[in-house]
């Protein structure tokens, strides 16, 4: 039986604090398609295990959900440089029940919803992968409790700012990473798994904030909106993006120059949007 990796959605994947059904709006997490991409390459069966309690609240459709599954696939093959004809995900399933649905033939604790392991199971089953060899990857509690009830290794996905000590005192995931992109290589590094691509090497800059500058989360997010633009226009490849009130972390593929070069531009094109508004710069010297 082969080993797999089960994979959350949202902010796991794909940018999503939200319900999300329409497929213009995926955006795919710095690195994800790279980890994912690593994982396929060393021998893993990967399955996105989702809740989608939206289709149960009558938010949208699982039409929906399938149009952004395939939308999400189309990217990470994009950004992955994807070329053979296998898929990087062998399955996308979703549970669309909630035991508060507003839609009646969607209320209900299905067996497939999270924390309950019953999606993992079904997909183990059916493409007869050993979850006692395998991993569940998440960025909630719930996916850990999924995947610990599977009988699966577990990473709790959390940001920087989040990686604290409460965090670790009461979360009872095997281990905590950054991203999907650093949590593949836990995984191949404890499982000791030949046949991972070497990455071309990364470099990272800071931007630092001017005092206060930061602390709106509509500005925040405004430069995480440049950021991806810019990456996407200049063909710069984000490994990592870090936006909080004390300033900007980005990693990319490539040299320091690179990096430098896309700060530079990035504390640009966002200090052109502040002075059109009338505010000060947004970074320190600048």
């Amino acid at each position: 039986m082969k080993s797999g990796v089960f994979l959350d959605r949202d902010n796991t994947i794909l940018a999503n604090d939200g319900d999300l059904g329409d497929p213009a709006l995926v955006r795919i997490l710095p690195g994800a398609a790279w980890g994912i991409r690593a994982l396929r390459e060393a021998g893993y069966s990967l399955v996105v295990v989702t809740n989608q309690g939206g289709v149960a609240r009558g938010l949208y459709s699982e039409n929906d959900v399938e149009a952004v599954h395939a939308r999400c696939a189309e990217l990470l093959t994009r950004e992955a440089e994807w070329t053979r004809p296998e898929p990087l995900i062998d399955k996308w399933l979703y549970c669309p029940f909630h035991p508060n649905a507003s839609v009646d033939a969607y209320r209900g604790d299905h067996p497939w919803r999270k924390p309950a392991p019953g999606m993992l199971i079904a997909a183990a089953d059916e493409l007869k992968i050993d979850r006692s060899k395998s991993w569940m990857i998440g960025d909630q509690e719930r996916d850990v409790d999924a995947g610990r009830s599977a009988g699966c290794r577990t990473i709790l996905i959390a940001s920087p700012s989040r990686i604290d000590a409460e965090i670790r005192a009461t979360s009872s995931a095997d281990f905590i990473e950054a991203d999907l992109l650093h949590a593949s290589h836990r995984i191949l590094r404890m499982d000791g798994r030949d046949g991972a691509p070497i990455w071309t090497p990364t470099s990272s800059t800071r931007m630092i904030a001017a005092l206060g500058r930061l602390d709106d989360a509509q500005t925040r997010e405004m430069i995480q909106a440049a950021a991806h633009a810019l990456a996407e226009r200049e063909g710069v490849r984000l490994a990592r993006l870090i936006v909080n009130e004390s300033g900007v972390e980005v990693e990319v593929v490539g040299s320091e120059i690179v990096a430098l070069g896309f700060a530079a531009e990035l504390r640009r094109n966002t200090n052109h949007w502040a002075q059109s508004r009338g505010t000060p710069p947004l970074w320190a010297n600048g």
